[in-house]
């Protein structure tokens, strides 16, 4: 649920609270599909993170491959790249970052587009003109067809550490931190930094700060 409607929750009596909840809950507007408008179209991404008084902290999106990979690589990419420009053109200050499933097999079986992989998921980051992404994560995945639990594995040796998910979310927190001041996400900071900051945690304008 939206943070600024548990805010506005908290305030009210618990009996009219408890009304609005289950109100809210029954006509589907606790939770939606996160659909952010960018400069140009309106798109459905994977994870986000926003409030009505900011807009967009964090804006994630995903795409998956795990098979084909030499066939469709281009295109793939060509989408990720226009889905980067088109958010980080309205929202410059967000943290946008762009996961790419693979399944593992892609070594083995088309190590030419492996490659073009890697090469792909560092020229989508940003070179500072605001139109790639803020950082970019590679995943494989493997498993067995043969296994009826569908049980899958990280292949995460194959990965190189400047497209891994340590770095991702590293570069993804940092961002967020540097774009807002020190008395927003408080908690955050002090385990981000190991250190104690002295400050309460802003509440906006449906707070008393």
């Amino acid at each position: 649920m939206s943070q600024d409607i548990m805010a506005l929750l908290e305030k009210l009596p618990k009996n009219l609270a408890a009304e609005v909840r289950e109100s809210i809950d029954s006509r589907g507007l606790g939770a939606a599909d996160a659909r952010i408008l960018g400069r140009a179209y309106v798109k459905q991404v994977d994870v986000a993170i926003a409030r009505w008084d900011r807009g967009p902290e964090l804006i994630l999106s995903t795409k998956a491959m795990s098979s084909s990979f030499g066939k469709n690589l281009s295109n793939r990419f060509e989408e990720a790249y226009g889905d980067a420009a088109n958010l980080r053109g309205r929202y410059p200050l967000a943290a946008v970052g762009f996961g790419f499933v693979q399944r593992g097999t892609i070594v083995r079986d088309e190590p030419g587009a492996f490659a073009r992989t890697i090469d792909m998921m560092r020229k989508l980051r940003d070179r500072g003109d605001g139109h790639g992404y803020t950082t970019t994560a590679l995943v494989l995945v493997d498993w067995d067809d043969e296994d009826p639990a569908g049980t899958a594995r990280l292949v995460e040796e194959q990965v190189p550490d400047d497209l891994g998910v340590a770095q991702f979310m590293k570069t993804l927190i940092a961002t967020i931190l540097e774009a807002t001041p020190i008395d927003e996400h408080v908690r955050v900071r002090e385990l981000y930094e190991n250190r104690f900051i002295p400050l309460e945690e802003s509440r906006g304008p449906l707070g008393d700060s």
